[in-house]
């Protein structure tokens, strides 16, 4: 672990409890062209950004990577924003400055990204980080620990309107991977 780690510590929380609908099966034990499932593949991107732990929040009899824990939400057609939370109440007796929000069909978002997000934040103490490439805003998402209640307790919207609401304090970082805001919501998407 480095020593900026140690100083700035965070987890990250790996949203795949849906259901997949327009999938065709739960996300999280779908397959990239390589073989490798969604989420042993985005775990290991937040593992190497630095992030401890690495909370997978999950369907029932779902197999986690050793290396995260796993969170289970039995109610996969739940607003996303439940499954969040379900991740955060792992995350608040922790020291952990912030958190990486990392949603499971955002498989080819690459780490590097991640870690360009978990630096800005670092450097600037900005509340909200999102990466951004091609002119749009993608994932995975930093929320800062100033911002949890509200994530805890947003009404409607989820965790999209509590970034809306921190306006111009969401600091955008600009990077080189398309995979950020390439979604994977049915089979097709894959091929593209």
């Amino acid at each position: 672990m480095s020593s900026a780690t140690k100083k700035h510590p965070f987890g990250a929380i790996v949203l795949a409890a849906g259901a997949g609908t327009r999938f065709g099966e739960p996300k999280v034990g779908a397959m990239l062209p390589d073989g490798r499932r969604f989420i042993d593949v985005v775990v290991e991107h937040c593992l190497t950004s630095g992030a401890d732990p690495v909370i997978a929040v999950v369907p029932p009899d779902t197999e986690v990577p050793a290396s995260a824990r796993g969170v289970v939400n039995a109610r996969a057609k739940d607003e996303q924003v439940k499954s969040l939370r379900l991740g955060l109440a792992q995350l608040t007796n922790t020291d952990a400055a912030g958190v990486l929000v990392w949603p499971v069909d955002h498989p080819f978002a690459r780490a590097e990204s991640a870690l360009a997000v978990v630096d800005a934040a670092r450097r600037t103490g900005a509340p909200i980080v999102v990466p951004v490439s091609d002119g749009g805003r993608g994932h995975p998402v930093w929320f800062a620990r100033e911002t949890w209640r509200e994530l805890m307790t947003v009404a409607d919207g989820g965790a999209r309107a509590v970034v809306r609401s921190y306006g111009a304090r969401v600091l955008e970082v600009p990077v080189g991977d398309v995979g950020i805001r390439r979604d994977i919501d049915t089979r097709d998407d894959l091929t593209i």
